[in-house]
Order: C-alpha cells, then sequence, then structure tokens
C-alpha cells in the first residue's frame, strides 16, 4: 500500500471544503485532479472514505478515522520541517496571521511594536476582517492563526479559549449615560435608543439580537454598519450609539471622546477563542506571538473589569 502526502492533503481539503471543487481551488489544483487523487487513496486502503451524494457529501465510518490520522500526519511532518529548519538563535522568519478590527484598533499596536523592537528579522502579514471570514482562511491554511469570538464549525480546526470581554454601549460625550457606570437593563429600556449594529449576517448581530430580545429592548432606530471604525466615529459625533465589545474600546477608556456604559444586570459577554488549523504546526516565533498578543486582549478585559468595579 502506498499513500502520499499527496494525497492526504488532497483528502482533507475534501472533507473541509466539503466539495472537490473547493477543495481544487483551495490547492490551486484542478477538479479532476483532485477526485483522482482521493480515488486512488481509496484503492491504495482498499476502503471507502467518502459517500458521494450530491450535495451532501459525507464521511463513511472508516473517512472519520481516517481523516483524523490524515491530520496528524500533516500536522507532525510540518512539525518535523519547522523543528528542523528552526534556530534557536533568535526569532526570524514570517507570521502571517488574522485578527478582527477589534484587536488591529487596540491590542495589535502595542503587542506588534514591543515585538518587532525584540524581534526584527521577522516578518508579518496581517489581515484584518470579521470572524467568518477568518475561520475560513485558518481551515484553507490561508492564515496561521486568528483570534475570533466563536466559530460556526470546528471542522479542520483546533479552538483554544483565550478571554471573556464585556460589551459595552458607546455613545457620545452628550449622551445621558457616565462613563464606566454599569448600565441595567431596565434604566436602558426607559431610552429611546437608536443604535448602530452590524449586518445579519455578522456573529455579533445574532448574539446582540438575542440579548435585546430576551430583555424587552426595542431600539427606537437601527441603522446597519460592518465597520467598527466608521460605527466609532459615526458614535463620537451624533445622538447614535452602539453596542461594541470592550477590547475595541481600550483607547476610550480615558472617557474624553465617548462614553463607555458596560451592560449589567445580566452583562452581555463574548467569549474569545484563538483558532489554528488542525493539519498544521505552528512555528516557535508564530506560538509566541499568538501568546502575546492573547496575553494583551485578557488584560485589556481584566483592565476595564477593575476600572467598572472602582466606579
Amino acid at each position: 500500500m502506498s499513500v502520499s502526502i499527496k494525497q492526504l492533503k488532497a483528502f482533507v481539503a475534501v472533507v473541509e471544503e466539503k466539495s472537490f471543487s473547493q477543495a481544487a481551488e483551495r490547492l490551486n489544483a484542478t477538479q479532476s485532479g483532485m477526485s483522482m487523487l482521493v480515488q486512488n487513496l481509496e484503492i491504495s486502503i482498499g476502503k471507502k472514505l467518502l459517500d458521494r451524494i450530491p450535495g451532501n457529501m459525507r464521511l463513511t465510518e472508516s473517512g472519520k478515522d481516517f481523516y483524523k490520522y490524515s491530520l496528524d500526519i500533516l500536522r507532525l511532518m510540518e512539525k518535523a520541517l519547522i523543528d528542523t529548519k528552526s534556530s534557536s538563535d533568535s526569532f526570524s522568519g514570517n507570521i502571517d496571521c488574522g485578527l478582527m478590527p477589534t484587536f488591529t484598533r487596540s491590542a495589535l499596536p502595542i503587542t506588534l511594536s514591543k515585538f518587532l523592537e525584540d524581534h526584527p528579522k521577522v516578518e508579518f502579514k496581517i489581515t484584518e476582517a470579521y470572524s467568518g471570514v477568518l475561520e475560513e482562511m485558518v481551515r484553507s491554511n490561508k492564515i496561521e492563526f486568528a483570534i475570533v469570538p466563536s466559530v460556526k464549525s470546528s471542522l479542520g480546526l483546533n479552538v483554544q479559549f483565550v478571554s471573556k470581554d464585556l460589551n459595552l454601549l458607546v455613545s457620545s460625550k452628550k449622551s445621558p449615560f457616565e462613563h464606566l457606570k454599569p448600565l441595567k437593563i431596565e434604566n436602558l429600556k426607559s431610552h429611546d435608543l437608536k443604535i448602530i449594529l452590524p449586518s445579519p449576517e455578522n456573529s455579533r448581530r445574532i448574539a446582540i439580537n438575542q440579548y435585546l430580545s430576551t430583555h424587552g429592548i426595542k431600539p427606537k432606530s437601527i441603522l446597519e454598519m460592518d465597520g467598527m471604525i466608521g460605527t466609532l466615529e459615526m458614535v463620537a459625533y451624533s445622538d447614535w450609539c452602539s453596542i461594541l465589545p470592550a477590547a475595541l474600546c481600550d483607547l476610550d477608556i480615558d472617557g474624553k471622546s465617548r462614553t463607555l456604559s458596560p451592560l449589567d444586570s445580566p452583562p452581555l459577554i463574548t467569549d474569545y477563542v484563538l483558532i489554528t488549523s488542525a493539519s498544521r504546526e505552528l512555528s516557535p516565533v508564530t506560538k509566541f506571538f499568538s501568546e502575546k498578543i492573547c496575553e494583551e486582549i485578557k488584560n485589556i478585559s481584566e483592565k476595564l473589569n477593575q476600572r467598572v468595579q472602582k466606579h
């Protein structure tokens, strides 16, 4: 029996993309070539790995086991390459990661500037996008890791908890709310809210809709806007408000530009997770940087919690 790494990569891509055509696009191959690789893999093993049902491709029981072993093999192979190439003298190499605007505004600048100061040989490529896009980029190995509030599917991913974060009602300095004073739901109901929310496809919108609906809060007006920086600017210069994660608002904790009101009784909490490809091993320098930015995200959440408790 002869099985190649190329066949394993093709099989894993087909399983995770649930499509030969999308798997071919992911690996820059042809659909017929992908189909042949998986078919020859099944012949070599002597077992059917996929039930090819139009529009509903599924793993067989043998396929489920083989998929797990394939991930282990691919990850171990990459680890061997990384360990062989890595130098213990100093960090160098490339880091390709993805972050949401939540983190590129606050946690990233301080973490990245300090990291580059200590490790000037490291090169970065950072993609800013929302969670759904970043999830697919990690799964398809287009980026090495991302930090997101949740994942639609853990298939092909390693998911590691990072921290919990408060959500805040963010409004202008002219709003009736007191900066950093917890805002109870009962008090929120008494205001005619003109609120900026992300589009329905955004995972944050789902959580916010559930929170508002559960507690009987009906905004006077809703403006849909997916740009977080644009939302912050709109809030600062108008009578519109928004519900945003604390990790985004670290630069506003002094209260000079915007009023931050932590939602309370009950709070609205967001869990952040670090996601990496299940078939990929992070290099030492990438792992180290991911740990550093996760630490900064935790620090931001803890800092705001402490300020709120003192208020």
